[in-house]
């Protein structure tokens, strides 16, 4: 009867602490996600105020770009050369390496992007599944 008794009483001490290990790591959860906020904040102000960025939205990026600056994928010739069916290496082969990727349903989207002006930029993307391209979105300005 004691025995049970102890068993009772020490039970809810041990939901408390294994509370108190679960608070503790969502508050260290979110001092680590204020960090980086913080951190991405930075950047992007950065970026606000670089001097180099380019000035207009309605850049004509042959003329006011010295092409050795451009990324190899710019070129819509190499777009058009894409197909359904070809692998990865392939694409990265064509167009140079993405600047990023992300995870979508089950398919890997190669992102292709550069900002153009203070509040534009050019995109397109690539989707494969199994390594091998099912779809290709054209870069646009957005």
């Amino acid at each position: 009867m004691l025995r049970n008794f102890l068993v009772l009483m020490i039970l809810p001490l041990a939901a408390a602490a294994a509370d108190d290990g679960r608070i503790s790591f969502l508050e260290q959860e979110v001092r680590n996600l204020q960090r980086q906020v913080q951190a991405l904040s930075r950047q992007i102000d950065e970026l606000r105020t670089r001097p180099d960025r380019l000035a207009s939205p309605g850049i004509d990026l042959k003329q006011d770009v010295p092409a050795s600056t451009l990324p190899g994928w710019v070129d819509a010739t190499k777009w058009k050369q894409l197909r359904t069916g070809m692998s990865e290496i392939e694409v990265i082969a064509t167009l140079g390496a993405p600047s990023s990727m992300r995870e979508e349903n089950g398919a890997r989207v190669l992102l292709y992007a550069m900002e153009i002006g203070p509040s534009g930029f050019l995109g397109g993307s690539v989707t494969l599944r199994d390594h091998k391209v099912v779809q290709v979105s054209l870069p646009t300005l957005r």
